[in-house]
């Protein structure tokens, strides 16, 4: 079970963490952390999706009307949102 990463999306999502806090951590986490290894592959799949989305997120509308790929805040929480519901529905 993805301990690490369904404690930030609870963070992320309960608002004790910030949404930019939030993509770092997933982007470190998954780089460098142990859990990652741990993973079985339909949760290795959710938390993919997700990080492919916070690893885009930017802060700046001017910036993410520039670069058509960067990510929003509603983008990030969605991302989020779908991936716990993945890892729950994986956990039944």
């Amino acid at each position: 079970m993805p301990k690490t990463f369904l404690n930030l999306i609870e963070a992320v999502q309960q608002g004790s963490m910030s949404v930019g806090d939030f993509s770092s951590s997933v982007e470190h986490e998954w780089n460098f952390g142990d859990e990652r290894a741990t993973l079985a592959e339909p949760e290795k799949a959710a938390i993919k999706r997700m990080f492919d989305v916070v690893v885009y997120y930017s802060p700046y509308p001017d910036e993410r009307a520039r670069i058509p790929s960067y990510r929003d805040e509603n983008d990030v929480l969605q991302a989020a949102q779908q991936c716990r519901q993945s890892l729950e529905a994986h956990v039944r």
